[in-house]
């Protein structure tokens, strides 16, 4: 078994079902080491009418958009003969802004490899290993593995998304790892496959990847408020890590639908955007209506392109009616068998023949304005109106007092909390946090937060009215955030308070719920979106690379009840944390039993990882000795508490509902 498959599973099980430390695996780096500024507009600004579309079709597309709960868009950018007929953003983001695009980066890196082809420099016949003659291959099929290969995703090598995260060495990982079957005869999705093409460009260009696309692909298009993350080895990672705005995106849409060319300047050779969205590979029902091109999806029948990344994504190309769609967000979804991306295609993929008038562009307007305002976590509190309050005669309340309730610090025990949501952590290597503290404070109009996490101090503005921005660093790597407060009564009479802190460059939100349950503590319940669905979505795929994960969460099934693994890992990305008033005589005493708690469910953790650790072999036959070892942790895990405890009760607890 090879040794980044054993770490793969160690990390999913640590992520899954929590951790009493950091489950990092390889050295951590900072890789997000850039803040978004606002990339300038390009395209003009026109009307659904002036393009022979009726701006009602376009109402009724985002009507449609906003009562489909599964489609959580952040921006939308709809061109039609090159010009931009509609645009929406949901509050606190920014078609202009820089969103991280995912598997987007792949279309891009495919399209350098086709800039390549086109000046003479490679082949997609090329063998890889011709290209590394220095890396020594294990399993002898590599010798057969092309650069079409890799662009159509046939290789047929094992390393895979999941060693990103568990190895260091990528490149030397993936020649040393198999190839499940001969490359060119299957299918199988693998980010490192464009990784390795970003290697191959800066083997056969003779330039670092970022330089020779700054070259000839971005500034040619004037996109200029672009960033792209490195891997550990130091080259951009090609499959994903592209940081770029909807507005750029629709750039690079509109010159792939114009056969190349932007702004009269040929960018990508016209042969190869014709080679590019030919249907080389046949995909599997999970990839939706889509067969698979070099490094971006094309349409079954329809003629339509498609670029795109996990968490929804997209640029759809429509040759048909001459449209270019973009969507960036944050859902619950892998691949493009996207709901979203289905409501688009239903009003702009098929024959288009409106009545035009005029009176809808208002309504329209009004609609793109308000976009998804139904969604709002925290909704903005209504400024005061009336003569009075123009005359200055009644003073404007800007500071909601309900708050001052929270005002002061709180401790907590020690947890593996942080702010950052759980699925960027795991991305992102940067696994090491504990939410320590918390001070609560007004600043002027604004709340302020003041969060100490693993002896790292976040100061967060929150408003009232609108989201308050600020730039957080976490351990070197950088993100805005944006953050907007409510006070409200919950539905069962107690008064609750909500924070939403948006990272609009990621497709990652957090939601805060804070409650005061008495004068000594408050309770804290955090929630991300995406969420733990999206999450059992990858660990269903990781578990598909040998059978012990797959057994060993059977396993837990018939040990602890149907459903206890996805109810713990909807814990561990819902967690709830008490926070201790300082102020109070004895909060350590509530500190300190927190510690005591997360230690003693901690033990299930130990207990997981430990079976993992010792039956990671490709077959099942050790189920007997497995139980001696469930019967052994039942006597051997005794809490810190006078009532003895075994490890179903510690389980139990964590999948129980409040």
């Amino acid at each position: 078994m090879e040794k980044w498959k054993k770490r793969t599973v160690e990390l999913a099980t640590s992520l899954a079902f929590g951790s009493d430390g950091t489950p990092s695996v390889v050295p951590y780096y900072p890789q997000k080491t850039w803040v978004s500024g606002a990339e300038e507009r390009y395209f003009r600004r026109s009307t659904p009418e002036r393009h022979e579309i009726s701006s009602k079709r376009i109402f009724n597309m985002l009507s449609e958009l906003e009562s489909e709960r599964r489609a959580n868009l952040h921006n939308l950018i709809i061109l039609k003969d090159g010009e931009v007929i509609s645009e929406c953003s949901r509050d606190g983001y920014g078609v202009n802004l820089a969103h991280l695009s995912h598997s987007m980066s792949k279309t891009v890196t495919g399209m350098l490899i086709g800039i390549l082809v086109g000046d003479g420099l490679l082949t997609t016949e090329r063998r890889v290993a011709d290209i590394f003659p220095e890396i020594a291959y294990r399993d002898k099929k590599f010798a057969d593995i092309t650069v079409e290969h890799l662009l159509t995703m046939t290789s047929g090598v094992d390393f895979a998304e999941a060693g990103s995260i568990t190895e260091s060495r990528w490149t030397e990982a993936f020649f040393a790892s198999v190839v499940r079957f001969a490359p060119g005869t299957r299918f199988a999705y693998n980010s490192m496959n464009s990784y390795i093409l970003a290697r191959i460009l800066e083997r056969v260009s003779g330039e670092p990847f970022g330089k020779f696309a700054e070259r000839r692909f971005f500034a040619p298009m004037g996109i200029r408020n672009y960033f792209w993350e490195k891997g550990p080895e130091g080259t951009e990672k090609g499959g994903w890590g592209l940081y770029m705005s909807a507005e750029s995106w629709a750039k690079v849409g509109q010159m792939f639908l114009s056969g190349g060319s932007f702004r009269g300047e040929l960018i990508l050779p016209s042969e190869w955007v014709h080679r590019s969205t030919k249907a080389e590979v046949v995909t599997t029902y999970i990839n939706g209506d889509f067969n698979y091109g070099y490094q971006l999806w094309s349409a079954h029948e329809t003629g339509e392109y498609l670029f795109n990344g996990m968490l929804g994504q997209n640029v759809w190309i429509c040759p048909r009616n001459n449209i270019v769609a973009v969507i960036t967000s944050g859902n619950n979804e892998l691949f493009q068998d996207s709901p979203a991306l289905s409501i688009i295609r239903k009003y702009l993929g098929t024959e288009i023949d409106d009545e035009l008038h005029r009176r809808d562009v208002k309504v329209l307007r009004e609609r793109q304005t308000e976009f998804l305002d139904s969604r709002r976590f925290v909704r903005p509190r209504e400024r005061k109106q009336g003569i009075f309050y123009m005359l200055g005669l009644r003073p404007r309340e800007q500071f909601d007092t309900a708050w001052n309730e929270l005002i002061g610090e709180y401790r907590f025990g020690k947890n593996n909390v942080g702010l950052l949501p759980l699925v960027v952590r795991a991305m992102q290597n940067n696994l090491d946090s504990s939410l320590e503290s918390l001070t609560i404070s007004r600043s002027g109009d604004e709340l302020c937060l003041e969060i100490c996490e693993s002896g790292a101090r976040h100061t967060l503005r929150v408003g009232f009215y609108e989201h308050c921005g600020s730039v957080l660093d976490f351990h070197g790597e950088k993100y805005i955030v944006k953050c907007m407060g409510e006070a409200l009564v919950g539905l069962d009479g107690e008064r609750e308070y909500r924070i939403e802190v948006i990272f609009p460059e990621l497709p990652n939100t957090r939601m805060i719920r804070i409650r005061r349950p008495d004068n000594k503590r408050i309770t804290i319940e955090l929630s991300e979106i995406p969420n733990d669905k999206v999450v059992e979505g990858i660990l269903h795929r990781i578990s598909e690379i040998s059978s012990p994960l797959s057994f060993l969460i059977d396993l837990l099934e018939r040990r602890f009840g149907e459903g206890v693994v996805s109810g713990i890992v909807r814990k561990t990305f819902n967690p709830t944390l008490i926070g201790a008033d300082v102020s109070r005589k004895g909060y350590t005493k509530i500190v300190e039993e927190q510690t005591r708690l997360a230690a003693e469910e901690s033990r299930v953790v130990r207990l997981i990882r430990a079976l993992v650790s010792r039956f990671f072999k490709d077959d099942t036959s050790g189920e007997a000795e497995l139980d001696a070892l469930f019967d052994d942790a039942k006597n051997t895990a005794k809490p810190q508490s006078k009532k003895p405890r075994i490890i179903t009760d510690i389980v139990n607890r964590m999948h129980s509902k409040k």
